[in-house]
């Protein structure tokens, strides 16, 4: 299938670590968990174009991260610690009571996330893909980020979907989107308020927490444990190329794809090719 509109996921709340109650979008489906992981500042059913095209025998689901989506949303930066991230993995997983044979599918932040959840639980997962995984040295989340500033920066309320549509059709990185990955965005990134208006589910405040969490490096050090099947993806556009290329150097017996023409938003820029190569991995 590759029509959006068919999609009807299950809403699920699972308890995350510290009691945060997480968002869990259920897809249905036969065989072993498939869990999806998101970038800093969406949410789950940004996956929406690449699973609609995903053929493949598994139960197929999309979280929700902490202060994303339809997920909790708790105030101070200390509750946005990388480690936070992956042990709400790891509760959701436990939570759902899924067992072996589980795969994770996570694209930048959302990567970081299932990394740190598969350490923290070898075995956790039996196959990995990890799209642009913000895993760098020290120094790539300068103290003073830009990214964090920009992120704060953010328009949160608007009067309409038409609205957000007019602001952000022609800005980067919504420019380099497909329509129906901006749709998935608009559709679902935004709430919808009792006097009509409309407010981003993930408040910039929150998404610059995740800039400032701290440095990946130790992540990156200890990608060599990862003894499962490793599936790293990234494009020549991205400014993650060659911190892939190491992740991929890092990690013994892991394949890398290097997607032409594509930057970080690898899934959003190309979510037939992205399906493609997802369904074809996991045979």
């Amino acid at each position: 299938m590759s029509d959006t509109s068919t999609l009807q996921p299950t809403p699920l709340d699972v308890e995350g670590s510290s009691g945060v109650r997480l968002r869990v979008w259920d897809y249905g489906g036969g065989g072993s968990p498939l869990l999806f992981c998101h970038c800093a500042g969406t949410l789950g059913r940004i996956w929406d174009p690449v699973i609609a095209r995903l053929s493949v025998h598994a139960r197929i689901l999309a979280l929700d991260l902490r202060g994303h989506g339809d997920s909790d949303k708790p105030c101070g930066a200390q509750h946005y610690r990388l480690e936070a991230f992956g042990a709400d993995v790891l509760s959701v997983m436990e939570g759902l009571e899924c067992g072996e044979g589980a795969v994770a599918v996570g694209h930048s932040g959302g990567a970081v996330a299932v990394t740190l959840a598969q350490l923290a639980r070898p075995g956790l997962f039996r196959r990995m893909a990890l799209v642009d995984a913000i895993l760098a040295p020290d120094g790539f989340f300068p103290e003073s980020n830009p990214m964090a500033a920009h992120a704060r920066r953010r328009k949160a309320h608007f009067a309409s979907r038409d609205a957000v549509r007019e602001r952000l059709a022609g800005k980067f990185p919504f420019s380099t989107w497909t329509p129906e990955a901006f749709d998935a965005y608009v559709a679902h990134g935004f709430g919808d308020m009792p006097d009509g208006t409309v407010h981003l589910k993930c408040p910039g405040s929150i998404e610059a927490h995740f800039y400032e969490s701290g440095s990946t490096q130790p992540v990156l050090n200890r990608m060599g444990e990862l003894n499962v099947p490793v599936l790293l993806v990234t494009g020549t556009r991205s400014y993650m190329l060659e911190h892939v290329q190491e992740q991929h150097r890092r990690t013994p017996g892991s394949r890398l794809e290097i997607f032409g023409e594509v930057g970080h938003f690898v899934p959003q820029e190309q979510p037939e090719q992205t399906a493609g190569l997802l369904g074809a991995w996991l045979g």
